[in-house]
This record gives C-alpha cells, sequence and structure tokens, in this order.
C-alpha cells in the first residue's frame, strides 16, 4: 500500500451539483439535493454551490440557484449557500441582489456569489443581445451587485423615462458579498479575476492539474500587483465518487459516468467531432477514453487512499477548496454511501484514520 503523507494544511471540502436529468415530471428529482446537503450540514462540510443551467437535461434542474438556496436556508443552519454560478448576462443585477438578500436573510447570513459569463449561445435565448457583450457585462455587473449589496442607490431610467434611484429591499445580512469568478478558459480570465480582487472557481474540464497550476499563480501575482490583501480563494470543482476499494469504485462509476459524458455531447464538442455524429463503435471508443481521462487525471474518484493523493496533488497546485460533483448518474444509495467516505477524506489530517488498502 503507497503511504500518503498529509499535506501541513488541506482544502475544505463542499458539495456541487450538476445533474443530468430529463425534463419529465418526477417528484424524486430533488431527493438527493435534500439529503445530501443535510449530510453536508450535519458534517461539517464548507459549503453547497448551485449552478445555473437552462434548456438542456445537463444540468438543466437547477435553472435558478436561488430557488434551491431557499431550501437550503429552511433546511440547513452552517453550511455556506453559493450559487456556482449566477451568469450574471442573463439577468439584471438588481434582480440578482433581491433574490440573493432574501436568501441571506432566510439563510442567516450564509450567501456567497460565483458569476460566469456564459459559454453556451442557446442560454442567451433569454437576452440575445448580451451573447456578444457578455464579458463587459459581467464585470460591471458584478460592481453593480457589490454597490447594491452594501445598500447603495441604483440609479436608471423609469417607465416614464425619468431618472430614478432605488434601493433593494430587504437589505442583506451581510454588509459585504463573498465573490467568485468561474474560469475555465486560459491564462488570461484567471489575470483578470486576480487584479479584480475575486476568488476563483475553476474545474479540470479542459485541463489536466499541471495545466492549472501556472494559471493559479498568474492568478495570484495578479492579486497582489492589484494590491489585494491575502492570496484570495480558489475553489476546484472535481466528480467525485468514494469507493471501498480502488477496483469497486471504478466498477461502479464507469457506465453511469459514461452516460452522463454522453449526455453532454451537443454542448461540449470532443475535438472536432460531435459524439452523435460518430460509429456506434467510435461514440463507445470516444467515451471509454474520456472516462479514463476523468478517472486517472481530473476526477475525485476511487479509494479513499487514491483520493487523497489527487487532494494532495491539487493541493501543491494552488487549491483551497474542493467543490465535489456527486450527482453524475450513480443511485441515490451509492452516492450516501460514498459521502461518509468523502467525509473521512474530508477530516483526513486531523483523525490520521488508516486508509483500507487498494
Amino acid at each position: 500500500m503507497e503511504t500518503v503523507t498529509s499535506a501541513t494544511r488541506w482544502p475544505t471540502f463542499s458539495l456541487l451539483f450538476f445533474a443530468n436529468a430529463p425534463a419529465d415530471a418526477d417528484l424524486g428529482k430533488f431527493d438527493l439535493f435534500r439529503a445530501s446537503t443535510r449530510f453536508a450540514d450535519e458534517h461539517g462540510f464548507e459549503a453547497v454551490w448551485i449552478p445555473e443551467r437552462h434548456f438542456h437535461a445537463f444540468g438543466g434542474i437547477f435553472p435558478n440557484p436561488a430557488l434551491m438556496a431557499v431550501v437550503l436556508a429552511e433546511s440547513t443552519r452552517q453550511i455556506r449557500i453559493r450559487a456556482g454560478s449566477v451568469v450574471l448576462p442573463l439577468h439584471h443585477p438588481v434582480r440578482v441582489v433581491e433574490e440573493w438578500a432574501v436568501v441571506d436573510n432566510l439563510s442567516g447570513g450564509r450567501v456567497d456569489l460565483a458569476f460566469a459569463m456564459g459559454w453556451n449561445p442557446n442560454d442567451f435565448v433569454l437576452a440575445p443581445t448580451r451573447y456578444a457583450d457578455r464579458k463587459r457585462l459581467t464585470f460591471e455587473g458584478i460592481e453593480t451587485v457589490r454597490r447594491l449589496w452594501r445598500g447603495e442607490a441604483y440609479e436608471a431610467p423609469n417607465g416614464a423615462g425619468q431618472s430614478a434611484r432605488v434601493r433593494v429591499h430587504p437589505l442583506p445580512l451581510q454588509s459585504d458579498l463573498a465573490v467568485w469568478l468561474t474560469c475555465s478558459g486560459g491564462l488570461e480570465r484567471f489575470r483578470e479575476a486576480g487584479a479584480a480582487g475575486f476568488n476563483v472557481l475553476t474545474a479540470l474540464l479542459f485541463q489536466k492539474v499541471d495545466d492549472l497550476r501556472p494559471k493559479l499563480a498568474a492568478y495570484r501575482e495578479a492579486r497582489q500587483q492589484a494590491g489585494h490583501p491575502g492570496p484570495g480563494r480558489v475553489t476546484l470543482m472535481l466528480h467525485t465518487y468514494v469507493g471501498e476499494d480502488e477496483a469497486a469504485a471504478k466498477r461502479l462509476v464507469s457506465a453511469p459516468f459514461k452516460r452522463y459524458l454522453e449526455s453532454s455531447a451537443d454542448l461540449w464538442q470532443v475535438g472536432e467531432a460531435r459524439l452523435q455524429d460518430l460509429s456506434p463503435r467510435k461514440r463507445a471508443d470516444m467515451l471509454e477514453y474520456a472516462f479514463e481521462r476523468y478517472y486517472q487525471q481530473t476526477g475525485l474518484m476511487g479509494s479513499v487512499e487514491s483520493c487523497a493523493l489527487m487532494v494532495e496533488s491539487v493541493l501543491e497546485a494552488g487549491v483551497d477548496e474542493i467543490a465535489s460533483l456527486i450527482d453524475f448518474g450513480l443511485p441515490m444509495s451509492r452516492i450516501l454511501e460514498g459521502l461518509q467516505r468523502l467525509d473521512a477524506l474530508r477530516r483526513w489530517p486531523e483523525t490520521s484514520v488508516p486508509c483500507p488498502p487498494s
């Protein structure tokens, strides 16, 4: 058995959701969300991240993260409630603050927000004229959100064409809002997040840990050069399932994770070809390749011990928090069992619990 030496510090752990679910009515769609977030709250996880997705089974059961945040505000007591992420160009900043200020009040001041620029043109059916200028709208919108959150006025023409100054009601309990920027692209986006003083929410969708390392270094350098205090906070989304042992974990996640990847075929292109354009054999081969890549290099899947090695790797790259995406298709009972082992991984340095052989 390979020995894992815990780092002098250890990342915090959160849960993140991005289920593939059909649009058909189903009373059980949110059972896992309720049960797993209750577990996270009771066991000392840091946060729950709720996405914003539209018009697609891939993540589409979460069209408005503020709605599910209300559920968490009422059903949890200590865990942070985070949007991961609000696609800001699709919304008026005033409306964003109104919704999340309500959640902040209901939760006793536990709201944090990540913002995204948006990437899928179809999402902009909601705001078609904003797609081309979404980057500027995002950065300007974040500043507007922060000013409104602090209780400052927003000035704009009203329905009669006259200038009006408005303030949101209710005011949030927190005087300041912690902000993340979703960064999934190149080095420049990380630099921009650092220069603006934002935290970062990222993933290993199109990059490996070695690719992430220089981006996080550039992010922190930009923060320092811009005069922002502290190193900022980096949250990394990882598809997660911690199994009883390595073989059992891989056997359990293989089929559902391939289906999960396949469900996103018309959202994420693989190379220059789309999966639906391939022959059945090539399609199967590509999904197998993609699964092995995720399992071996960019996911938190396996035994407690092998997952601890992955945690140490991303920690060394500069990650502060792991947001575990758990709802990629395993049965609910299996996911909840895996949360027990994920909690053991979360508490690794403080407990020194021996890992089972892998």
